[in-house]
């Protein structure tokens, strides 16, 4: 066994080892590049513009080979039964949500927090400006705050930097809230800190993830794997790996609906 093991280990070690002509630098910069991309829509920079540098196709390959290629979105079944709940409890936990799983505000505002947010875009930026310095950054992050270099509206006119909000747990949670009162039929109260999701399975209707608010007793489940997440924490590749995934997932769920 301990020989099987350590012969997997090198087999890892040589497919991500840094190809001849390239540093590990680069390759560190590339998937952090590459799993950033999502949040550069609608920036000055097209994706061929980054691709011409090499970087986003080592970034993808490297990405590729760790977590898989990429399905087309009509034949991936698990975004068809995803919602904006089931994604951000897939953040929080690395897996789906299963029948009597809860999701709190809390864990959202965890996961998006200022500091969190500033160490993700940071290192991205950073990664930037080592790989692609002829190339002014479309983005920015000050003070907790995301900036993104947009395109002009109008022929003539200047690229203009626009405040992303998406990015706040506050606004996550309104999606989410927005989100299930829609399936439900329901009103709750937007951002309510303290509010709790509890998932009940897959729709029947549509195969979704469905979820409610959670009972007063539901309220008292422990913590148990949230804790442990938290002391355990992520690497800077993990974080880059769930926001491309986040990141990902919501755009399609958006652009193919709810």
């Amino acid at each position: 066994m301990n020989s099987l093991e350590r012969r997997v280990e090198k087999l890892e070690q040589h497919q991500f080892a840094p190809r001849a002509g390239r540093s590990a630098q680069f390759d560190y910069d590339a998937g952090t590049i590459y799993r950033a991309t999502p949040y550069l829509g609608a920036t000055v920079y097209s994706y061929d513009k980054i691709k011409s540098a090499g970087i986003y196709d080592r970034g993808r390959e490297l990405h590729e080979k760790r977590y898989g290629p990429i399905v087309p979105a009509y034949l991936d079944p698990h975004l068809k039964r995803s919602t904006l709940a089931s994604i951000e409890f897939e953040f929080v936990f690395d897996r789906e949500p299963k029948v009597g799983d809860i999701l709190r505000f809390e864990h959202v505002a965890t996961l998006h927090a200022a500091e969190v947010n500033a160490y993700y875009f940071g290192e991205f930026i950073a990664a930037w400006h080592r790989q692609l310095s002829h190339l002014e950054c479309p983005l920015r992050f000050e003070d907790g705050t995301l900036f993104k270099r947009l395109m002009p509206e109008r022929r003539l006119q200047d690229a203009r930097w626009e405040q992303d909000s998406s990015i706040g747990p506050e606004q996550k949670w309104c999606g989410i809230e927005c989100e299930m009162n829609r399936r439900v039929g329901m009103s709750t109260l937007h951002a309510e800190e303290g509010l709790t999701l509890t998932f009940l399975g897959l729709s029947a209707v549509d195969g979704k993830h469905e979820c409610r608010p959670a009972t007063s007793e539901e309220l008292k489940t422990p913590e148990i794997e949230f804790e442990k997440l938290c002391s355990t924490g992520f690497t800077h590749e993990q974080m880059s790996a769930k926001h491309w995934r986040l990141k990902t997932s919501e755009i399609l769920i958006e652009v193919f609906g709810q």
